[in-house]
């Protein structure tokens, strides 16, 4: 297999991602409109706790560093809530700066 063919595989996965990720995006839509419906807020610390221990779990059985899915995790659960937030027709708080 040459280093073209490899590279076309992991275009197609990347595409694949995105879809995926838009899926889910679409997703915090129905999500914000049942907590607007049942006055459940956009921010759920269990949920993300529950969400990014699983996919920690499930990277160490893909033999896959959990740390940096955690980090991808964390990104997409921001933006779901963002998305949940904008659904609602809440702003969006500006991020803390720490230093």
């Amino acid at each position: 297999m040459s280093i073209e063919e490899v590279r076309a595989e992991i275009t197609q996965i990347d595409e694949e991602i995105i879809r995926l990720i838009a899926q889910r995006q679409n997703l915090a839509k129905k999500v914000a409109a049942v907590k607007q419906t049942e006055g459940i807020p956009v921010h759920d610390n269990q949920r993300k706790t529950d969400v990014l221990e699983y996919v920690m779990k499930l990277a160490k059985a893909n033999h896959l560093d959990p740390v940096p899915i955690k980090t991808i995790f964390e990104t997409l659960i921001s933006m779901n809530e963002k998305e949940q937030r904008a659904t609602m027709g809440k702003s969006v708080p500006p991020k803390r700066i720490v230093r």
